[in-house]
């Protein structure tokens, strides 16, 4: 029996010598840059009994793994197509089992570096609709964040609260209705200050023709983002296919006798105006929220489209006439070149407050029927 216990113990001392071998072989191997010999190692010591809950086994398999996602040679990257989420499980099992804080230093700036790879991983798999893949990268990326130690993951704007909004939008991309929706909620819940969430939630409770639930996001949206036109716009869409406009212009009204230096309420009953085919009064409130904002950008942009718009549909018209309506080609020009005179203030306005290129188009194609060439290149 003796010899029996003897020889167990004998061919556990040298499985285990033997698996120690194996982490000192991988620094050896990675030294010396033989990474698939390296990457075998880190392998067969990350799953062994006796090394599997050995930090220093981690911060070398977190090293050989960084070493070959990050290196030059594509044939060098191409032995391990995981190697980056591979090695920041690494670096986080490596700190995770450091009890004494032995190998603190020596992980926490690679866990980083590898953090940032990691979220760039994660982009790529979403790209290539690999979507499980992706997950699990966020994943990881949520399981480094408490040894984020100097807050350098946090700086690369790697956060609990980003990760949730990164995880919303890929389950979005993948057409995954109810983890979307699930995440969208989670979002919500937390407060997350992104209007992409309620004007992506609308849209898809629209396909789903919900408009209940779509009509609840927008208030809730509005509470955040009282502003936000695309919000509004659905909005009003809304009450224009129920053909409840009138109700909504008669809420509008209500609250500007209440508040009649809201800018914000003179602009939204202005574009209820505008759907509904009022272009007088549409005018009038556009042009009543910019004399209370006059450095108001968006308004100042659906006030410039507003003639833009105009200009095109007189344009329109223009080219449908036949060639002996004189009168009316002459009366239509005129209304083109009045039109998109009074659109370009207002354009510019907007460009000087965000140099969004749909106002620049906008402002070069204005100019460019004008005949202002020089002006026009200007925003080509």
């Amino acid at each position: 029996m003796k010899k029996i216990i003897l020889f167990l113990f004998i061919s556990y001392s040298a499985l285990s010598f033997s698996q120690s071998m194996q982490v000192q072989n991988m620094f050896n191997y990675l030294r010396n840059k033989e990474y698939e010999k390296a990457k075998s190692s880190a392998d067969a010591a990350s799953i062994h009994e006796t090394t599997k809950l050995s930090s220093k086994m981690w911060l070398y398999r977190g090293n050989v793994y960084k070493a070959i996602y990050s290196d030059t040679s594509k044939k060098v990257r191409d032995i391990d197509l995981a190697a980056e989420e591979k090695a920041l499980e690494a670096y986080i099992n490596c700190l995770k089992y450091d009890k004494d804080v032995i190998y603190k230093e020596d992980a926490k700036g690679p866990l980083v570096l590898t953090a940032a790879a990691t979220r760039n991983k994660s982009n790529y798999y979403k790209q290539n609709k690999e979507f499980d893949n992706a997950i699990y990268c966020l994943e990881l990326l949520e399981l480094s964040l408490p040894f984020d130690f100097d807050q350098g993951i946090k700086r690369n704007n790697i956060t609990k609260e980003k990760l949730l909004f990164d995880k919303f939008d890929l389950y979005k991309f993948a057409a995954n209705k109810s983890k979307t929706i699930e995440y969208a909620n989670k979002l919500i819940e937390a407060n997350y200050k992104d209007s992409k969430i309620y004007t992506d939630m609308v849209k898809i409770s629209l396909m789903d023709k919900d408009t209940s639930a779509a009509l609840s996001y927008i208030e809730k949206g509005k509470i955040m983002f009282e502003d936000n036109m695309t919000l509004i716009g659905t909005e009003i869409d809304i009450f224009l296919a129920r053909k409840k406009i009138n109700e909504l212009k008669d809420k509008l009204n209500k609250a500007i006798d209440l508040a009649p230096d809201n800018e914000l309420l003179h602009a939204v009953l202005g574009q209820v105006y505008e759907k509904s085919g009022d272009l007088v009064n549409s005018e009038k409130e556009y042009l009543k929220a910019l004399e209370i904002k006059p450095d108001y950008e968006i308004i100042n942009f659906k006030l410039g489209a507003f003639y833009f718009n105009l200009a095109a549909e007189f344009n329109k018209k223009l080219n449908d006439l036949p060639p002996k309506e004189t009168v009316k080609s002459k009366d239509y020009n005129e209304k083109i070149i009045d039109n998109f005179k009074k659109a370009i203030p207002f354009l510019e306005k907007a460009f000087e407050t965000n140099p969004d290129k749909a106002y620049k188009q906008r402002i070069f194609q204005a100019y460019s029927r004008l005949g202002e060439t020089e002006k026009a290149l200007k925003y080509k």
